[in-house]
C-alpha cells in the first residue's frame, strides 16, 4: 500500500539522498519541506519545497502511471498554500515539463539540464512592461555586499560606454548586508551618474528562484545548469524588453562560481543580441577592491582600513544604527 508522509530530515535524509541519486539528482541544502511516497517502507517518490520553489522530484519507474507525481505535487502545493506561499516556481528536468502544466504552471525558460515553470507568469510580464525602454542600453548586476569603490568604478566605467545603463541590485536576502540596506547605498551612490538607473532586483534576476546556487555553492553540474537558466531568462525577457545591447561584468579571478557564470554569459547572451563586456577590477594599494575584503576588515574591527575601500554612501550607512548592528554581527561571528 502506498502511503505519503512528511519527511523527518533527521531520520530520512540519507534515504532520500540515496533515492534521488538514482536519478542523478541531489537533495539541495535549501529545501525546507519534503514529502515522501513509500510502499512497504521503501521510498518510491519524493518532492521538496524550498520557500516558494518546488524541486527535487523523482518517481520510481516501476510506479509511473499511478498518479503518484500528481499526488506529490498536490501535497507540496497544499503545504505552500498553508504557509501563504501562493506564487510558486518549479525546477524539473525538461522531460517532465508537461506534467506540471496540468497544475497551471507555465514554462519560463529551459536549458538542457533544467526547466523553470511559474504558476503566475503574468507577474513577469507586468515587471517587463514596467521596465520597457526604447534607448539602446547596457546592464550590470551587482550584489554590493556592501558596495565598494570597486563597484562604483565599474559602474562609472560601464556608464561611460553606453547611452543608458541599468544597474540591477540583487534582491535576495542571503547576504550579510540586507537588501534594502544595499539597494539604498547603490541608489544614492549612482545618483551623481546622469545616465544610470538603479533597478530593484526581482524574482527573475539572480534570485533563489532562477539561480539558487549563486547562494548555495555546492555542485558544479547544478551550478552550470542554473547559471545557464538565469542568463537565458535575462536574455529572453529582460534584454528584449529593456533594449539591452551590452551586459557588463567585473573580471573575476578568485571566485569560481562567478568566473564560470561570466563565461556562460559570454556564450549565451550573443544569441539575444547582447554583447558581454568584461571590465578589469579596480585596485587600492595594489590589491583588488572586494566586498569580501571589506567584510573581513569590518569583522576585525579595522573600520578605518575598510573605509578606504568604500564610497561615502557606504561609509555613511555603516555609521547608522543598522550599520553598526551589522558590523557587530560580523565581529561576533568571527569570534565564534
Amino acid at each position: 500500500m502506498i502511503v505519503y508522509r512528511d519527511a523527518v530530515m533527521s531520520l530520512d535524509k540519507k534515504d532520500i539522498e540515496k533515492f534521488l541519486s538514482k536519478f542523478d539528482l541531489k537533495l539541495e541544502k535549501d529545501v525546507d519541506y519534503t514529502v515522501i511516497a513509500e510502499d512497504d517502507d521503501e521510498i518510491i517518490a519524493t518532492g521538496s519545497l524550498s520557500q516558494n520553489v518546488l524541486k527535487c522530484f523523482a518517481v520510481d519507474k516501476r510506479y509511473r502511471g499511478f498518479a503518484i507525481t500528481n499526488t506529490v505535487i498536490t501535497k507540496l502545493i497544499e503545504k505552500a498554500n498553508s504557509l501563504n506561499r501562493s506564487h510558486l516556481f518549479i525546477f524539473t528536468k525538461p522531460e517532465n515539463e508537461e506534467i506540471f502544466k496540468d497544475f497551471g504552471f507555465k514554462t519560463v525558460a529551459k536549458v538542457d539540464e533544467v526547466t523553470l515553470l511559474d504558476n503566475k507568469i503574468e507577474n513577469l510580464y507586468k515587471i517587463l512592461e514596467d521596465l520597457k525602454n526604447e534607448v539602446p542600453a547596457g546592464a550590470i548586476v551587482v550584489n554590493a555586499n556592501p558596495m565598494t569603490k570597486g563597484h562604483l568604478k565599474i559602474i562609472q566605467e560601464a556608464a561611460s560606454r553606453v547611452e543608458k545603463l541599468f544597474v540591477f541590485v540583487v534582491s535576495e536576502d542571503k547576504s550579510v548586508f540586507p537588501y534594502e540596506f544595499r539597494y539604498k547605498i547603490v541608489n544614492e551612490a549612482c545618483q551623481k551618474i546622469e545616465n544610470v538607473e538603479v533597478i530593484r532586483g526581482n524574482e527573475y534576476i539572480i534570485s533563489r528562484n532562477t539561480f539558487p546556487t549563486y547562494f548555495y555553492k555546492d555542485d558544479e553540474i547544478i551550478i552550470e545548469a542554473y547559471s545557464k537558466l538565469d542568463i537565458t531568462i535575462f536574455g529572453k525577457y529582460f534584454a528584449k524588453a529593456m533594449n539591452i545591447k551590452k551586459r557588463f561584468v567585473g573580471k573575476e579571478l578568485s571566485d569560481k562560481v562567478t568566473a564560470d557564470y561570466n563565461l556562460k554569459i559570454k556564450e549565451i547572451l550573443p544569441k539575444y543580441g547582447v554583447e558581454t563586456i568584461e571590465i578589469d577590477r579596480f585596485k587600492e594599494s595594489g590589491e583588488i577592491i572586494s566586498a569580501s575584503t571589506v567584510r573581513r576588515l569590518l569583522s576585525e574591527d579595522k573600520i578605518e582600513e575598510a573605509e578606504k575601500l568604500l564610497p561615502p554612501e557606504t561609509s555613511k550607512a555603516l555609521r547608522t544604527d543598522e550599520g553598526r548592528k551589522i558590523i557587530y554581527g560580523l565581529q561576533k561571528n568571527r569570534k565564534n
